[in-house]
């Protein structure tokens, strides 16, 4: 007798967690024994290693030259302030050019470190003390969104005006740690600026040095229960947390399209005298 399984895919629960982070959990089955763990690594390992997030890059403050400097009127050093802003978490909206970027990564296995320019306008935060300067305060492109604007960034204790302006890109999260680092020089020249509408004064704009890590996911857990024990029958449970910038059904949507279509790379090979000579026909 040939057994059959009857699949099904839920998400039995959502929340909102604290900081803006989103949880899920979803019910995956139906498997036959030895099967769910297999399906449910790969899925949780795909999970936290495929999915593209915002990075931010090029980061720019008016009158500062390295990562270490002290700005006059501002309490948190540079180095405070960065990481500040690392702890803002930002999401693409959902525009035709940035949902084909997430397609390619689906239909791409060599994209670990590939990137997409968001918009080629500068996020700027702009502001005049005293008074204490928020994610709210970042002025953004219309293409992205920030997902927890009550995140502190700077304390402005004098009356002097604080600038700051970096950019946005899609990308993996091993971009950071496998991507060969640019010129700071190089990367500030490539991008465009538009006559007479210069923030900072020639020759006062530095590059600051400074590594973001986008991590949309951040955490997965899962569980085998069983079905049917008659029947050997089990079905999984799947835990996703995200920083919020996306759903975790997006992001379980994204890792079965991912998984799906790098097995089926390798069954479809175009030479097939292995499959013929030592597999069964399906």
């Amino acid at each position: 007798m040939t057994k059959t399984q009857n699949l099904f895919f839920s998400c039995v629960e959502s929340r909102i967690q604290d900081h803006g982070s989103l949880y899920g959990r979803f019910h995956i089955g139906t498997f036959f024994r030895g099967q769910a763990l297999t399906f449910a690594n790969a899925l949780r390992r795909t999970l936290l290693s495929e999915i593209p997030g915002v990075r931010i890059k090029d980061i720019s403050i008016e009158g500062v030259t390295h990562e270490f400097a002290l700005l006059p009127g501002v309490e948190e050093s540079v180095l405070d302030i960065l990481f500040n802003l690392k702890s803002v978490v930002f999401a693409p909206c959902s525009t035709p050019k940035i949902e084909n970027f997430r397609v390619k990564y689906v239909s791409k296995t060599d994209s670990v470190g590939e990137e997409f320019d968001i918009v080629h306008e500068p996020a700027i935060i702009r502001s005049r003390g005293p008074r204490k300067v928020t994610a709210r305060d970042i002025k953004l492109p219309l293409t992205v969104k920030c997902v927890n604007p009550e995140t502190h960034i700077a304390t402005l204790t004098g009356d002097s005006e604080f600038l700051l302006e970096f950019y946005l890109s899609l990308s993996k999260d091993q971009y950071s740690s496998t991507s060969p680092k640019k010129n700071h020089t190089q990367q500030l020249s490539q991008k465009p600026v538009r006559p007479g509408n210069e923030l900072f004064e020639k020759g006062s704009k530095h590059i600051l040095n400074f590594e973001s890590v986008p991590m949309p996911i951040q955490k997965v857990n899962y569980g085998i229960k069983s079905l049917n024990a008659k029947q050997g029958s089990e079905y999984i449970v799947f835990e996703v947390w995200t920083d919020g910038s996306l759903l975790p059904q997006e992001a379980v949507d994204f890792g079965l399209k991912q998984l799906t279509h790098m097995f089926y790379q390798f069954a479809s090979f175009e030479n097939k005298t292995f499959a013929k000579r030592f597999l069964p026909k399906i």
